[in-house]
């Protein structure tokens, strides 16, 4: 068969690959989207659309060998709103992929995309994404590869910070987390497209920080951000925003489907978040978690003003929306295409 060229940026592999551009156009789709939902739920009529040829629904592939909730129902159920249709093109007691009697990745690949428009990927292999997109012609979303990124995680976090407090170049950011998780190195990336006044890293004392994060705070200061660290969470909370995680993921990024439960681990109490502290605090900090929650946020918090992460849940629907829309309409990412790994 003769297999088509690979258009440039037709796929969503890194918060690189997402531009100034990129960002603000698909922030408007999202709002669009979320505009749509919220008359459509107050029984009002939507907006006039100019009438658009009929089209076959689009079919999205998922190819997920890592566990996921959000991330897998957030982009099926953006499928399904904007009225296309899902599959599982990975299912670990059925599918042959990585078996004995088994196919290859390549021919597994070749084949998911004769049935789809667009492949979503989410590995606890670091490298799965970046070789999927190698192999086919579809536009591919990386939904989180190992301890590396997670790009559509990153534009949810963006996007919920812009409904809930407003322009993020006004704000001040923290995030604790471990520096290797992944969604904290698409989220501080991204940062780049809007740099905060503020931003203050919450971490371990004596862990290494990921080198991949340090560039990224880097080039935030270098952008005119503040940026500090500190290693107890209360001196987060006299922050606009709060974006909160474990600090030690490790075992969580690369946990594939198959192996053993993890137990949450007991999170130490100088990062651990609860109410007593935020109460005592007078803060009043939009409190921001990616979910699965772990120790790190006690569900003391779930009742505070300030609880922003179930909110954060439901504005990823609109924004998955848009990306699925942008992608499928061909439009491609403008980012930093230098910094996209070439093997």
């Amino acid at each position: 068969m003769q297999r088509p060229n690979y258009p440039s940026g037709k796929d969503l592999l890194s918060a690189d690959a997402v531009s100034r551009f990129d960002l603000e156009d698909i922030i408007a789709r999202a709002q669009r989207h979320l505009r749509d939902e919220e008359l459509d739920k107050a029984g009002q009529p939507l907006p006039e659309q100019p009438p658009a040829p009929r089209r076959r629904p689009k079919v999205i592939a998922t190819l997920f060998d890592q566990r996921s909730t959000r991330t897998r129902l957030g982009f099926q159920a953006a499928a399904a709103r904007l009225g296309h249709q899902s599959i599982d093109a990975y299912d670990t007691d059925r599918s042959r992929l990585g078996t004995s009697t088994g196919e290859s990745i390549e021919d597994h690949i070749h084949t998911v995309e004769l049935y789809s428009d667009l492949l979503v990927v989410r590995s606890h292999m670091e490298d799965m994404p970046y070789r999927v997109s190698r192999l086919s012609y579809l536009p591919v979303i990386n939904a989180g590869n190992g301890a590396d990124e997670h790009p559509s995680q990153a534009l949810v976090d963006i996007f919920a910070i812009r409904e809930m407090r407003g322009e993020i170049e006004k704000l001040s950011i923290a995030l604790s987390s471990d520096t290797r998780a992944r969604f904290a190195v698409s989220f501080v990336k991204m940062l780049r497209l809007s740099p905060p006044k503020r931003f203050t890293l919450c971490c371990l004392r004596d862990v290494p920080i990921n080198p991949v994060m340090r560039e990224a705070m880097t080039v935030l200061a270098d952008l005119g951000t503040k940026v500090s660290l500190v290693h107890d969470i209360r001196q987060t909370l006299d922050h606009d925003v709060l974006n909160i995680q474990m600090q030690d993921m490790s075992k969580f990024a690369h946990a594939s489907l198959g192996n053993e439960a993890i137990d949450k681990e007991k999170e130490s109490e100088p990062f651990t978040l609860t109410a007593r502290k935020i109460l005592d605090a007078k803060s009043d900090t939009l409190i921001l978690n990616p979910l699965p929650r772990f120790s790190e946020l006690d569900t003391s918090c779930d009742s505070l003003p300030n609880a922003g992460y179930f909110r954060q849940v439901q504005l990823s629907v609109p924004m998955r929306m848009a990306i699925l829309e942008r992608m499928l309409a061909g439009v491609p990412w403008t980012g930093q295409a230098g910094a996209f790994r070439s093997s």
